[in-house]
Protein backbone atom coordinates (compact mmCIF):
# COMPACT_ATOMS: atom_id res chain seq x y z
CA UNK A 1 0.00 0.00 0.00
CA UNK A 2 2.84 2.35 1.13
CA UNK A 3 4.79 2.12 -2.42
CA UNK A 4 1.03 2.20 -4.37
CA UNK A 5 1.04 5.94 -2.53
CA UNK A 6 4.50 6.43 -3.13
CA UNK A 7 3.33 5.27 -6.84
CA UNK A 8 0.31 8.03 -6.89
CA UNK A 9 2.50 11.14 -5.53
CA UNK A 10 5.24 10.31 -8.19
CA UNK A 11 2.42 10.12 -11.10
CA UNK A 12 0.57 12.79 -9.78
CA UNK A 13 3.61 15.19 -9.58
CA UNK A 14 4.84 14.00 -13.30
CA UNK A 15 1.52 14.88 -14.72
CA UNK A 16 1.39 18.38 -12.61
CA UNK A 17 4.88 19.03 -14.23
CA UNK A 18 4.89 18.17 -17.71
CA UNK A 19 0.90 19.08 -18.18
CA UNK A 20 0.16 21.72 -16.04
CA UNK A 21 -0.24 24.24 -17.84
CA UNK A 22 -2.82 22.24 -19.66
CA UNK A 23 -5.29 20.93 -16.50
CA UNK A 24 -4.79 24.46 -15.33
CA UNK A 25 -6.29 25.92 -18.85
CA UNK A 26 -9.15 23.28 -18.79
CA UNK A 27 -10.08 24.15 -15.12
CA UNK A 28 -10.24 28.21 -15.80
CA UNK A 29 -12.17 27.79 -18.64
CA UNK A 30 -14.89 25.29 -17.37
CA UNK A 31 -15.23 27.67 -13.93
CA UNK A 32 -15.62 30.45 -16.00
CA UNK A 33 -18.23 28.48 -18.30
CA UNK A 34 -19.89 27.18 -14.66
CA UNK A 35 -20.09 30.27 -13.08
CA UNK A 36 -21.43 31.99 -15.89
CA UNK A 37 -24.04 30.06 -16.00
CA UNK A 38 -24.48 29.79 -11.63
CA UNK A 39 -24.06 33.88 -11.40
CA UNK A 40 -24.50 35.60 -13.95
CA UNK A 41 -23.67 39.31 -14.74
CA UNK A 42 -26.20 41.27 -15.08
CA UNK A 43 -26.62 43.14 -18.17
CA UNK A 44 -26.56 46.61 -17.03
CA UNK A 45 -23.31 46.17 -15.08
CA UNK A 46 -21.82 44.15 -18.05
CA UNK A 47 -18.78 45.76 -19.62
CA UNK A 48 -19.67 44.97 -23.11
CA UNK A 49 -22.69 47.28 -22.60
CA UNK A 50 -20.21 50.30 -22.09
CA UNK A 51 -18.67 48.73 -25.14
CA UNK A 52 -21.74 49.21 -27.11
CA UNK A 53 -22.28 52.67 -26.08
CA UNK A 54 -18.84 53.84 -27.35
CA UNK A 55 -19.49 52.21 -30.53
CA UNK A 56 -23.21 53.64 -31.52
CA UNK A 57 -21.76 56.80 -30.21
CA UNK A 58 -18.87 56.49 -32.61
CA UNK A 59 -20.31 55.42 -35.60
CA UNK A 60 -23.38 58.72 -34.77
CA UNK A 61 -19.99 61.02 -35.48
CA UNK A 62 -18.57 59.14 -38.72
CA UNK A 63 -21.08 57.16 -40.24
CA UNK A 64 -22.70 59.09 -42.93
CA UNK A 65 -24.63 56.86 -45.45
CA UNK A 66 -25.37 59.74 -47.44
CA UNK A 67 -21.30 59.50 -48.72
CA UNK A 68 -20.32 56.93 -51.27
CA UNK A 69 -19.40 53.04 -50.61
CA UNK A 70 -15.64 53.29 -50.30
CA UNK A 71 -16.29 56.05 -47.80
CA UNK A 72 -18.32 54.73 -45.51
CA UNK A 73 -16.19 51.23 -45.61
CA UNK A 74 -12.95 53.18 -44.73
CA UNK A 75 -14.69 54.73 -41.94
CA UNK A 76 -15.78 51.63 -40.74
CA UNK A 77 -12.46 50.00 -40.86
CA UNK A 78 -11.00 53.11 -39.08
CA UNK A 79 -13.59 53.19 -36.23
CA UNK A 80 -13.28 49.49 -35.80
CA UNK A 81 -9.72 50.11 -35.49
CA UNK A 82 -10.17 52.97 -32.93
CA UNK A 83 -12.43 50.68 -30.59
CA UNK A 84 -11.03 47.14 -30.75
CA UNK A 85 -6.94 47.64 -30.85
CA UNK A 86 -6.27 50.02 -27.39
CA UNK A 87 -8.62 47.71 -25.31
CA UNK A 88 -7.10 44.20 -26.85
CA UNK A 89 -3.47 45.81 -26.28
CA UNK A 90 -4.51 47.25 -22.38
CA UNK A 91 -6.00 43.88 -21.27
CA UNK A 92 -3.18 42.09 -22.78
CA UNK A 93 -0.60 44.10 -21.28
CA UNK A 94 -2.69 43.44 -18.19
CA UNK A 95 -2.45 39.81 -18.68
CA UNK A 96 1.53 39.35 -19.69
CA UNK A 97 2.19 41.01 -16.69
CA UNK A 98 -0.44 40.05 -13.50
CA UNK A 99 1.18 37.80 -10.93
CA UNK A 100 -2.13 35.59 -11.17
CA UNK A 101 -2.84 35.66 -14.94
CA UNK A 102 -5.37 33.07 -14.39
CA UNK A 103 -7.38 34.91 -12.22
CA UNK A 104 -7.40 37.43 -15.11
CA UNK A 105 -7.99 34.71 -17.69
CA UNK A 106 -11.11 33.95 -15.69
CA UNK A 107 -12.35 37.53 -15.40
CA UNK A 108 -11.80 37.78 -19.07
CA UNK A 109 -13.81 34.50 -20.42
CA UNK A 110 -16.13 35.12 -17.45
CA UNK A 111 -17.16 38.69 -19.79
CA UNK A 112 -16.94 36.98 -22.83
CA UNK A 113 -19.46 34.61 -22.33
CA UNK A 114 -21.85 37.08 -22.76
CA UNK A 115 -24.95 34.45 -23.90
CA UNK A 116 -24.94 32.83 -20.20
CA UNK A 117 -27.13 35.73 -18.69
CA UNK A 118 -29.82 35.56 -21.07
CA UNK A 119 -31.37 32.39 -19.96
CA UNK A 120 -32.62 33.87 -16.74
CA UNK A 121 -34.24 36.84 -18.77
CA UNK A 122 -36.07 34.30 -21.04
CA UNK A 123 -37.79 32.75 -18.05
CA UNK A 124 -38.49 36.07 -16.91
CA UNK A 125 -40.00 36.65 -20.39
CA UNK A 126 -42.11 34.14 -19.90
CA UNK A 127 -43.25 34.45 -16.40
CA UNK A 128 -44.10 38.44 -17.40
CA UNK A 129 -46.01 36.80 -20.51
CA UNK A 130 -48.30 34.30 -18.19
CA UNK A 131 -49.09 37.47 -16.21
CA UNK A 132 -50.17 39.12 -19.05
CA UNK A 133 -47.40 41.81 -18.19
CA UNK A 134 -46.28 42.37 -21.98
CA UNK A 135 -44.45 45.53 -21.01
CA UNK A 136 -42.41 44.29 -18.81
CA UNK A 137 -41.83 41.68 -20.55
CA UNK A 138 -40.30 44.23 -23.29
CA UNK A 139 -38.40 45.45 -20.19
CA UNK A 140 -36.98 42.64 -19.97
CA UNK A 141 -35.76 41.75 -23.74
CA UNK A 142 -34.85 45.49 -24.31
CA UNK A 143 -31.46 45.26 -23.37
CA UNK A 144 -31.09 42.40 -25.26
CA UNK A 145 -31.65 43.19 -28.60
CA UNK A 146 -30.76 45.62 -31.24
CA UNK A 147 -33.98 46.12 -32.41
CA UNK A 148 -37.01 48.19 -31.07
CA UNK A 149 -39.06 46.42 -28.81
CA UNK A 150 -41.71 48.92 -27.94
CA UNK A 151 -43.92 47.61 -30.28
CA UNK A 152 -43.70 43.89 -30.55
CA UNK A 153 -46.78 41.83 -30.25
CA UNK A 154 -46.64 38.75 -27.76
CA UNK A 155 -45.85 36.31 -30.55
CA UNK A 156 -42.90 39.30 -31.51
CA UNK A 157 -41.89 38.67 -28.00
CA UNK A 158 -41.62 34.86 -28.08
CA UNK A 159 -39.78 35.03 -31.79
CA UNK A 160 -36.93 37.61 -30.75
CA UNK A 161 -36.59 35.83 -27.55
CA UNK A 162 -36.53 32.22 -29.56
CA UNK A 163 -34.13 33.91 -31.52
CA UNK A 164 -31.55 35.23 -28.91
CA UNK A 165 -31.21 31.93 -27.22
CA UNK A 166 -30.67 30.14 -30.98
CA UNK A 167 -27.85 32.22 -31.95
CA UNK A 168 -26.11 33.21 -28.75
CA UNK A 169 -24.43 30.15 -27.72
CA UNK A 170 -22.44 29.88 -31.13
CA UNK A 171 -20.75 33.40 -30.46
CA UNK A 172 -20.76 33.21 -26.38
CA UNK A 173 -20.15 29.61 -25.04
CA UNK A 174 -18.87 27.23 -28.06
CA UNK A 175 -16.78 30.28 -29.41
CA UNK A 176 -15.61 30.69 -26.16
CA UNK A 177 -14.02 27.31 -25.90
CA UNK A 178 -12.56 27.10 -29.70
CA UNK A 179 -10.98 30.39 -29.79
CA UNK A 180 -9.32 29.54 -25.93
CA UNK A 181 -7.97 26.44 -27.49
CA UNK A 182 -6.59 27.61 -30.19
CA UNK A 183 -5.26 31.03 -28.90
CA UNK A 184 -6.05 31.67 -25.38
CA UNK A 185 -7.61 34.52 -23.61
CA UNK A 186 -5.85 37.22 -26.06
CA UNK A 187 -7.67 35.74 -29.29
CA UNK A 188 -10.95 35.34 -27.24
CA UNK A 189 -11.20 38.80 -26.49
CA UNK A 190 -10.10 40.14 -29.57
CA UNK A 191 -12.65 38.26 -31.72
CA UNK A 192 -15.36 38.56 -29.35
CA UNK A 193 -15.30 42.64 -29.29
CA UNK A 194 -15.35 42.37 -33.34
CA UNK A 195 -18.74 40.23 -32.77
CA UNK A 196 -19.99 42.72 -30.33
CA UNK A 197 -19.46 45.31 -33.52
CA UNK A 198 -21.54 43.41 -35.60
CA UNK A 199 -24.34 43.89 -32.88
CA UNK A 200 -23.86 47.30 -33.06
CA UNK A 201 -23.66 47.60 -36.23
CA UNK A 202 -26.22 45.03 -37.49
CA UNK A 203 -24.66 44.65 -41.36
CA UNK A 204 -28.91 43.84 -42.52
CA UNK A 205 -29.35 47.34 -41.49
CA UNK A 206 -29.35 49.92 -44.41
CA UNK A 207 -27.55 52.63 -42.56
CA UNK A 208 -24.42 50.46 -41.64
CA UNK A 209 -24.39 48.10 -44.69
CA UNK A 210 -21.09 49.17 -45.45
CA UNK A 211 -19.89 51.46 -42.46
CA UNK A 212 -19.93 47.45 -41.11
CA UNK A 213 -18.77 45.54 -43.61
CA UNK A 214 -15.43 44.99 -42.65
CA UNK A 215 -16.54 43.48 -39.12
CA UNK A 216 -19.21 41.58 -40.95
CA UNK A 217 -17.17 39.59 -43.07
CA UNK A 218 -14.40 39.22 -40.30
CA UNK A 219 -17.17 37.76 -38.39
CA UNK A 220 -18.45 35.62 -41.01
CA UNK A 221 -15.09 34.14 -41.82
CA UNK A 222 -13.94 33.29 -38.01
CA UNK A 223 -17.13 32.52 -36.52
CA UNK A 224 -18.16 29.95 -39.56
CA UNK A 225 -16.68 26.92 -37.48
CA UNK A 226 -18.13 28.11 -34.14
CA UNK A 227 -21.33 28.44 -35.57
CA UNK A 228 -21.90 25.07 -37.28
CA UNK A 229 -20.15 22.78 -34.40
CA UNK A 230 -23.16 24.52 -32.50
CA UNK A 231 -25.42 23.68 -35.20
CA UNK A 232 -24.21 19.84 -35.24
CA UNK A 233 -25.18 20.33 -31.15
CA UNK A 234 -28.54 21.57 -31.68
CA UNK A 235 -29.00 18.69 -34.33
CA UNK A 236 -27.60 16.56 -31.38
CA UNK A 237 -30.46 17.87 -28.92
CA UNK A 238 -32.84 18.56 -31.86
CA UNK A 239 -33.34 15.08 -33.34
CA UNK A 240 -31.36 13.37 -36.68
CA UNK A 241 -33.51 13.77 -38.38
CA UNK A 242 -33.50 16.84 -38.51
CA UNK A 243 -29.75 16.96 -40.00
CA UNK A 244 -30.15 17.83 -43.60
CA UNK A 245 -31.36 21.57 -42.40
CA UNK A 246 -27.80 22.18 -41.21
CA UNK A 247 -26.91 22.04 -45.14
CA UNK A 248 -30.11 24.34 -46.48
CA UNK A 249 -29.76 28.18 -46.28
CA UNK A 250 -32.88 30.61 -45.90
CA UNK A 251 -33.52 33.07 -48.75
CA UNK A 252 -33.13 36.74 -48.67
CA UNK A 253 -31.07 36.90 -45.01
CA UNK A 254 -28.07 38.02 -46.05
CA UNK A 255 -26.26 39.95 -43.55
CA UNK A 256 -28.41 38.34 -40.71
CA UNK A 257 -25.56 36.45 -38.20
CA UNK A 258 -26.85 32.95 -37.18
CA UNK A 259 -29.08 32.78 -40.04
CA UNK A 260 -28.64 28.81 -40.47
CA UNK A 261 -29.02 28.95 -36.29
CA UNK A 262 -32.74 30.05 -36.96
CA UNK A 263 -33.23 27.92 -39.60
CA UNK A 264 -32.24 24.88 -37.89
CA UNK A 265 -34.07 26.14 -34.99
CA UNK A 266 -37.28 26.73 -36.35
CA UNK A 267 -37.22 23.38 -38.12
CA UNK A 268 -36.76 21.41 -34.66
CA UNK A 269 -39.23 23.50 -33.02
CA UNK A 270 -41.48 23.49 -36.08
CA UNK A 271 -42.23 27.04 -36.11
CA UNK A 272 -41.69 30.55 -38.00
CA UNK A 273 -38.96 33.14 -36.90
CA UNK A 274 -37.22 36.13 -38.60
CA UNK A 275 -39.67 38.87 -39.80
CA UNK A 276 -39.20 42.49 -40.37
CA UNK A 277 -37.77 44.53 -37.71
CA UNK A 278 -38.57 47.95 -36.14
CA UNK A 279 -34.78 49.82 -35.34
CA UNK A 280 -34.58 53.35 -33.29
CA UNK A 281 -30.84 54.92 -35.17
CA UNK A 282 -30.38 58.32 -34.19
CA UNK A 283 -33.66 58.82 -32.95
CA UNK A 284 -35.29 57.93 -36.08
CA UNK A 285 -37.50 54.77 -36.00
CA UNK A 286 -36.50 52.56 -39.33
CA UNK A 287 -38.51 49.16 -40.76
CA UNK A 288 -35.77 46.56 -41.52
CA UNK A 289 -37.08 43.78 -43.72
CA UNK A 290 -36.07 40.19 -42.77
CA UNK A 291 -37.38 37.78 -45.00
CA UNK A 292 -39.08 35.30 -42.76
CA UNK A 293 -37.76 31.55 -41.84
CA UNK A 294 -39.46 28.53 -42.36
CA UNK A 295 -42.74 30.31 -42.58
CA UNK A 296 -45.23 28.16 -40.37
CA UNK A 297 -46.63 27.92 -37.27
CA UNK A 298 -46.00 31.31 -35.40
CA UNK A 299 -44.15 30.79 -31.78
CA UNK A 300 -46.10 30.75 -28.88
CA UNK A 301 -44.73 30.67 -24.79
CA UNK A 302 -44.54 26.87 -25.14
CA UNK A 303 -42.15 27.06 -28.00
CA UNK A 304 -39.91 30.07 -25.53
CA UNK A 305 -40.11 26.78 -23.18
CA UNK A 306 -39.17 24.51 -25.64
CA UNK A 307 -36.07 26.45 -27.40
CA UNK A 308 -34.67 27.03 -23.62
CA UNK A 309 -34.85 23.32 -23.12
CA UNK A 310 -33.17 22.57 -26.33
CA UNK A 311 -30.41 25.03 -26.23
CA UNK A 312 -29.65 24.76 -22.41
CA UNK A 313 -28.94 20.74 -22.98
CA UNK A 314 -26.84 21.96 -25.80
CA UNK A 315 -24.56 23.80 -24.02
CA UNK A 316 -24.60 21.33 -21.19
CA UNK A 317 -22.63 19.16 -24.20
CA UNK A 318 -20.30 21.68 -24.61
CA UNK A 319 -19.44 22.24 -20.40
CA UNK A 320 -19.66 18.61 -20.15
CA UNK A 321 -16.93 18.51 -23.06
CA UNK A 322 -14.86 20.78 -21.28
CA UNK A 323 -14.48 19.03 -17.81
CA UNK A 324 -14.28 15.61 -20.07
CA UNK A 325 -10.82 16.83 -21.78
CA UNK A 326 -8.49 16.84 -18.55
CA UNK A 327 -10.44 13.82 -17.21
CA UNK A 328 -9.34 11.83 -20.45
CA UNK A 329 -6.08 13.15 -20.62
CA UNK A 330 -5.55 12.40 -17.08
CA UNK A 331 -6.34 8.60 -17.78
CA UNK A 332 -4.43 8.52 -20.82
CA UNK A 333 -1.42 9.58 -18.59
CA UNK A 334 -1.88 6.96 -16.37
CA UNK A 335 -2.62 4.48 -18.29
CA UNK A 336 1.06 5.18 -20.64
CA UNK A 337 2.40 5.24 -16.76
CA UNK A 338 1.66 1.89 -15.51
Amino acid sequence: MFDSIITDNTFYEQLLRSDGNLLKSCLVLFMALLISRVAPLSRHLHPIVWFHQFALLLSKKVNHPQRSAQQQLIAGIMATTLLVIPIWFIIYFILSLAAYPWFFDFLVLYFCISDAGFKPVAKDVISALEHGQKGLAKTYLSPWLMQNTASLSEMGICKATIERLLISPSYGTVATILFYALGGTPLVLLLHLFKQLEHCWPNYVPQYRYFGAAVYWINRIAFAVPQWLWNLTLVLQGGLSNLGAMFKKSKNIQGVYGASSLYLGAKILQIELGGPQKMTIENAEYRVSITKINPSRVPTIADVRNAISLTTWAVTFWLSFTIAIPILWTALRWVQSM
